[in-house]
């Protein structure tokens, strides 16, 4: 990608969720991601992140340093020179995700069997960014006529229905908890008195919930948890399957910057001293999902947890030459191969009690669950519509005929009257 063509446009006649719901229609096959803020849970962010069609991807497989691929990719020089507006930071930036098991690369803990990748990140796609304040929505794209089908096609998608009522207390039916709460129990017992025998100080204990897909959008569950969970970092990320990994959503909210880094390319960066990537790696083994001390706690929860967190504790955002915005995955909602994946967990210290923090595992679970529930209802919502729609349709066609029937039996009789 040598150049970047930008256009800008009035955005008073549509939103950025109905944008982005129309663009992901319209490219069906293709990954795409949006981001949103909310500040203090009341007020909405100034700009919304849309992107689409992106051009290539990138997976972060196990038993390699996820962050030394990542800088090879900042390092690559095919890249348009740098501009100020924000479409064209984020177009030539990566968007994605590296998983919490990227903490056992780098702390030399043995991975898990089944774990095929760290991370998965997008690059090259055509990225709106919406400006609540101007009221604007720049578009930046590899070409004028990407840039020109995005105009066009952020404003011509299908009919987008708005979410019944969401229920904060409802949870998805046919809940799924591989590790029982004995069980989880028992397992915050052992943390303890490990801790209790010196062996770390405090340890981070994850668990998975899992409900069926049920034939329920992913974007719907970022929809609800927008209005359930309004967070400093909203994000959606929506990889399309590729001959090297399935498809895979991911649905957001998280409180919790993990990165901050502006840059300019030919000076370096700027606050910190450090690449996005350095500054990443640097944060990475920190925060509420690890534990301390940091190597110890992780050792720890990888004997005692049952297979790879995955997204719960890791990071995600975009990150590029002239900057980076990363924030940590708590709350998020792993959608593949059928089911929708929460997880969460109990920071275990020598005051732990198991079954209490059991309980706190289900109540920091309920809104992302509770936005799983939202999105299979708005499913049987639109089974219904349809169903109601195909019915009329029916009845028309029913009606139709029948009127053809009636005219063409008027008109037979009224020829066999003339005849006699």
């Amino acid at each position: 990608m040598s150049t970047l063509v930008i256009r800008t446009l009035p955005a008073d006649h549509i939103t950025p969720v109905r944008a982005y719901a129309a663009l992901r229609a319209q490219s069906p096959g293709r990954s795409s991601f949006m981001f949103e803020s909310a500040v203090s849970g009341e007020r909405w962010g100034r700009h919304a992140i849309l992107g689409y069609r992106a051009r290539s991807e990138t997976l972060l497989p196990s038993g390699f340093d996820p962050f030394a691929t990542l800088a090879e990719g900042l390092a690559q020089p095919a890249t348009p020179e740098a501009s100020s507006e924000l479409s064209a930071q984020i177009c030539r930036s990566m968007i994605g995700f590296v998983s919490y098991d990227a903490v056992h690369q780098l702390m030399g803990i043995e991975p898990w069997p089944e774990e095929m990748y760290l991370g998965r990140v997008m690059k090259g796609a055509t990225v709106v960014v919406f400006d609540s304040a101007a009221q604007t929505m720049t578009i930046a794209g590899p070409s004028q006529g990407a840039v020109n089908r995005c105009a066009w096609e952020l404003s011509h998608g299908p009919e987008q229905q708005s979410l019944p009522a969401i229920d904060p207390e409802a949870l998805p039916e046919h809940l799924e908890t591989p590790v029982t709460d004995e069980a989880y129990a028992a397992k915050v017992a052992a943390a303890r008195e490990r801790i209790a025998a010196g062996e770390a100080e405090e340890v981070v204990l994850a668990r998975r919930f899992r409900a069926p897909l049920r034939g329920a959008d992913p974007f719907d569950v970022y929809r609800a948890l927008r209005l359930l969970a309004p967070s400093t970092h909203l994000y959606f990320l929506d990889f399309a399957e590729s001959p090297f990994a399935p498809g895979l959503a991911i649905a957001g909210a998280s409180g919790e910057t993990l990165v901050r880094v502006a840059q300019d390319p030919p000076a370096g960066p700027r606050g910190g001293g450090a690449s996005p990537v350095e500054a990443l790696r640097a944060a990475f083994s920190s925060g509420g999902a690890v534990g301390a001390p940091a190597a110890r706690a992780s050792a720890i929860s990888r004997a005692l947890e049952v297979g790879p967190r995955r997204v719960y504790g890791g990071a995600v955002g975009y990150f590029g030459p002239e900057g980076a915005e990363i924030a940590r995955t708590l709350g998020a909602v792993w959608s593949d191969a059928g089911y929708f994946e929460v997880m969460t967990g109990a920071r275990v210290g020598n005051a732990s009690e198991p079954r209490a923090e059991t309980e706190r595992t289900h109540r920091d679970a309920r809104r992302a669950l509770s936005a799983i529930r939202a999105a299979h209802e708005a499913r049987k919502a639109r089974d219904l519509a349809e169903e109601k729609k195909a019915a009329a349709e029916r009845a028309a066609e029913e009606k139709a005929a029948a009127e053809r029937a009636a005219e063409e039996k008027a008109a037979a009789e009224g020829d066999a009257s003339r005849g006699a």
